[in-house]
């Protein structure tokens, strides 16, 4: 993985994105508390976080080519300065007002929508097609290795500063961030946009429908980002239902414990999964990380223990790792350079509207059939897209 920090301008890009992950995952804690503390309601708070995903998801096809049209190294940095903007505006103006926090939490979604494509867009042209996996890895450690970090120390700074300061904070490393990546040399899109903007995002719907690699990963990692999705909404309902007996303050920290091993495993799985690719395939990598984590999803829905569930996480995060590292290798080496944006903005839309469709799916489940049996249907779904893919794979001989 060192060796993909030996190109200075990949090296700026990791660093970028350690930097504005610290601020944002302070922002993750920090807007959802203020909104509920503010207002009472866990429907609004809920909002406020719907938002940003209901923005990737309905704009990032919108701006899909703009990734290929125009410079990346300045799309990022637009993305993370706006961003910065945005944020800035709750101290600013919005503290109390619950449609700002939306419309914030709307505009930082489509910031995201903007630069995540250029991101993945651009890491071909940084780096080569055997460093990919590793470049794929370290672009994801800092998400991962800070959400085990933070996951306490996030929510002890935002009740020590204030949600306030913690707006500011996410703000500044967003501008940071921004001029870190002035430093990277520039980085022009291979699109041709002669045709027009909407003849380029047809064009790019019609590429991703044809090309054999993008119907085969999004085909099958869509529906498995639907069912591993439960994983974000069913453990508190296991931490305080089950494990806590309705103790909400017990639940609470045994929820905590849960994100905190998953996380541990997905930054095991980040320095495991370009290892696994290279001893292996990448597609035997993509499947039998699916496969794993399908397993895994069925055991925790049959152990009734909490300290096995806990291990259990930890190791559906390291499959988590395993089958998504060179799911974005796969597309970045399939896809043709021209479609490139387009491509990687519909990986980012369709597994944000799965992971939505999935969180809900969740909720419904383990109301209805409970937390045990709402990871065991959770993993079955896992296991049969796995199985899917093989006799997919099988079929290209």
């Amino acid at each position: 993985m060192l060796k993909a920090l030996q190109n200075p301008d990949f090296a700026r890009l990791f660093l970028a994105n350690f930097i504005s992950e610290i601020g944002t995952q302070i922002y993750r804690i920090a807007i959802p508390v203020w909104a509920y503390s503010a207002t009472g309601s866990a429907v609004v708070a809920a909002g406020v976080l719907s938002a940003q995903f209901a923005a990737k998801l309905l704009v990032t096809p919108l701006l899909s080519p703009l990734a290929d049209i125009y410079d990346r190294k300045t799309l990022m940095v637009a993305s993370e300065a706006l961003s910065g903007v945005a944020v800035a505006l709750l101290p600013l103006f919005f503290m109390q007002n619950p449609a700002g926090w939306i419309f914030v939490a709307f505009l930082v979604g489509t910031m995201q929508s903007l630069g995540d494509p250029a991101v993945s867009a651009v890491i071909p042209d940084l780096v080569s097609n055997e460093d990919l996996d590793a470049a794929n890895s370290l672009i994801m450690l800092p998400q991962r290795s800070l959400e085990m970090v933070f996951l306490g120390l996030a929510g002890v700074l935002v009740a020590w500063l204030g949600a306030r300061t913690a707006f500011w904070i996410d703000a500044v490393s967003f501008g940071l961030s921004a001029l870190v990546l002035l430093g990277m040399r520039s980085l022009p899109g291979h699109g041709d946009p002669a045709g027009g903007y909407w003849k380029m995002v047809v064009a790019g719907v019609r590429y991703i429908l044809a090309n054999p690699v993008t119907r085969y990963v999004i085909g099958v990692l869509a529906p498995v980002a639907m069912f591993g999705a439960l994983d974000a909404t069913v453990p508190p309902v296991l931490a305080t239902q089950v494990f806590a007996a309705g103790d909400a303050k017990l639940g609470s920290m045994y929820y905590g414990f849960m994100e905190a091993f998953f996380a541990v495993g997905a930054v095991l799985g980040l320095f495991l999964a370009p290892r696994v690719s290279s001893a292996f395939s990448r597609r035997a990598a993509f499947l039998g990380g699916i496969a794993f984590f399908g397993v895994v999803e069925v055991s925790i829905g049959l152990s009734p223990y909490l300290i096995a569930v806990l291990i259990l996480l930890s190791l559906l995060g390291v499959a988590n790792q395993i089958f998504l590292v060179p799911a974005r290798s796969m597309l970045q080496e399939g896809i043709d350079p021209e479609f490139m944006g387009r491509a990687m903005s519909a990986w980012g839309a369709i597994m944000s509207g799965s992971a939505l469709v999935g969180m809900m799916l969740g909720g419904f489940l383990a109301q209805y059939l409970g937390p045990f049996r709402a990871f065991l249907v959770g993993g079955l779904g896992v296991l049969a897209m796995a199985a899917f893919g093989w006799l997919r794979n099988a079929g290209r001989g």
